[in-house]
């Protein structure tokens, strides 16, 4: 189908999921017409962008009983839940994008939230046209970095040849150490990050209203990094191909800062002098 489509990636348990739906949001807000598909098991992808409308089952799916939800949600966008049944089953995203209400909707931007987790095949969303760009997810913690490096790793392979990277969002980070420690590793492998989503208490503001961080809390430092991460994705190009750290690389990549943030809460360095 016709749009920019963007693959949201990452670790499950990163924000992956509220990155997709406020970045949604904001670009909603700037007047974009926006599809958003959650291939969650739960069909929690589109909880905040809908803001609280009933998902209702999609008309004339004649692919068995799981029926795929959707829903109208903030400034016009549409939000899609495909549920377990259609998720990782080509044939069945395949029908999902290419059925009529989507197709008639024709949107600007189609952001797909899609989990990844290390060592787990990496694929795209079937039915995606043209080329596709991916933006990695991550929090700064050493499991969410390596499937991140996973998916440098899979951007390198001929399988990814139509896939660019859009860039790397660091969500919910607290403090500058933390941010330290994503950008050392944006760093490493070649790349940038595209957005810094600091964590705040409005993020569950927002789930509890049901609504997205551009209407719970518009004024909000964190719905204007979300704007920024917006103006960013319609304004900038590809990047280059990443570099993925190998399994030794990122071993010593990861114990370099495990000494760091061991001395900075300890008052000790290496040899045993106070800092």
């Amino acid at each position: 189908m016709a749009g920019r489509h963007i693959v949201i990636a990452g670790k499950s348990g990163t924000g992956k999921s509220t990155v997709a739906a406020n970045l949604g949001g904001a670009l909603a807000e700037a007047g974009r017409r926006v599809l958003l598909v959650g291939y969650d098991s739960h069909r929690s992808s589109a909880g905040t962008l809908s803001g609280g409308n009933e998902m209702e089952a999609l008309p004339g799916w004649l692919h068995g009983e799981d029926v795929p939800l959707y829903s109208r949600g903030y400034r016009g966008t549409l939000c899609l839940e495909a549920g377990a049944a259609v998720a990782r089953r080509e044939e069945l995203e395949k029908a999902l994008l290419a059925h009529p209400l989507v197709e008639s909707f024709q949107p600007e931007y189609v952001l797909h939230d899609f989990t990844w987790e290390s060592g787990g095949d990496v694929r795209l969303p079937a039915g995606v046209d043209g080329v596709v760009g991916l933006v990695a997810v991550t929090s700064a913690d050493r499991c969410s970095l390596q499937v991140v490096n996973g998916l440098f790793a899979w951007l390198n392979t001929i399988a990814a040849a139509n896939t660019r990277l859009g860039g790397v969002v660091a969500n919910n980070l607290s403090g500058p150490l933390q941010e330290a420690i994503v950008s050392d590793f944006a760093a490493q492998t070649g790349t940038s990050v595209l957005a810094t989503i600091p964590h705040s208490i409005m993020v569950s503001v927002s789930d509890f209203y049901g609504q997205t961080l551009l209407e719970s809390a518009p004024f909000s430092h964190v719905t204007y990094a979300y704007r920024k991460l917006a103006r960013n994705l319609s304004e900038g190009g590809a990047l280059r191909r990443p570099k993925a750290l190998d399994d030794h690389a990122m071993q010593r990549w990861a114990g370099k800062w495990g000494s760091i943030i061991a001395e900075l809460e300890t008052g000790v360095v290496n040899g045993g002098l106070g800092i």
